[in-house]
């Protein structure tokens, strides 16, 4: 009884806004604020985003889902989904932390790019963060055109040098052939 509750709350409040004007809903936004390298193993590590999802309407919008894609030096490498447990607030904000696990064997991928950049490697991450509106997501689908979901992209450049100066990493095959096609690199300029 709880949920139905909720449900028509939801409802009504998607209604009160249309009442006013449906032209008035607007989309909710993203701004990525920063990546950091954390869990660093023999494996790999893991990227991990965070962003501030912000909702200009008077519906708060649970985040259903993350789908994302990571590319390193132009080659798409990885693609994935989270579920971050997050709701944004109707005309508020919330901050998201999307992880992603990337292994070594993943960087052999962009293995010259590494080696060209001395260590540096450029990444682009992109995706969505979708939205369940419960009994209000057709309504707030209809007048959004489309989905609730927000667009992400981010593009940085990441520190394989740093993460192959860690010892315990060099238990990696994987690693092990990155740290020395970056050292045979060193030595010969």
């Amino acid at each position: 009884m709880m949920s139905a509750t909720r449900a028509m709350t939801s409802a009504l409040s998607l209604m009160l806004v249309c009442l006013v004007g449906c032209s008035s809903i607007k989309q909710p936004t993203a701004t990525f604020q920063s990546m950091n390298v954390t869990g660093l193993t023999a494996e790999g590590f893991t990227m991990a985003f965070d962003v501030n999802v912000q909702n200009p309407n008077a519906v708060a919008l649970p985040i259903s889902q993350a789908n994302y894609k990571v590319g390193f030096a132009g080659v798409n490498v990885l693609e994935g989904k989270a579920k971050p447990d997050a709701t944004l607030p109707a005309n508020g904000s919330v901050p998201v932390k999307l992880p992603v696990n990337i292994t070594f064997e993943n960087l052999l991928a962009a293995e010259k790019a590494i080696v060209n950049g001395g260590g540096k490697l450029p990444y682009a991450f992109t995706g969505d963060l979708a939205f369940n509106a419960g009994d209000s997501g057709n309504a707030l689908s209809k007048a959004l055109g489309q989905s609730p979901s927000v667009p992400l992209k981010y593009e940085g450049t990441l520190d394989v040098k740093q993460l192959l100066s860690d010892p315990k990493v060099l238990t990696s095959p994987a690693a092990k052939k990155l740290a020395s096609q970056l050292m045979t690199s060193f030595f010969s300029r």
